[in-house]
């Protein structure tokens, strides 16, 4: 799977699940403070995380992750498919 891949089903993923605007989608928004992103949130990112890539993120790791550029690439560094 490539970057590009990982950015787009992630993308799809924030766009449709968690309503997230498509122009707040940049390598440098922060999940939390720019998304909004709540606990409840963080919790379906990481089960998406481990569905759609085949690997599992726990939730303390997730939180860790602070820009979409960090989520990318905690995606493709832990070899996720």
């Amino acid at each position: 799977m490539t970057k590009q891949d990982i950015i787009s089903l992630t993308n799809s993923f924030l766009l449709k699940e968690l309503r997230i605007e498509y122009a707040t989608l940049e390598p440098d928004t922060e999940l939390r403070r720019d998304l909004g992103l709540s606990s409840v949130d963080t919790a379906a990112t990481a089960d998406y995380i481990q569905k759609t890539f085949g690997c599992d993120i726990l939730l303390p790791e997730l939180k860790a992750i602070v820009t979409l550029q960090d989520l990318y690439d905690y995606i493709e560094r832990n070899g996720c498919k």
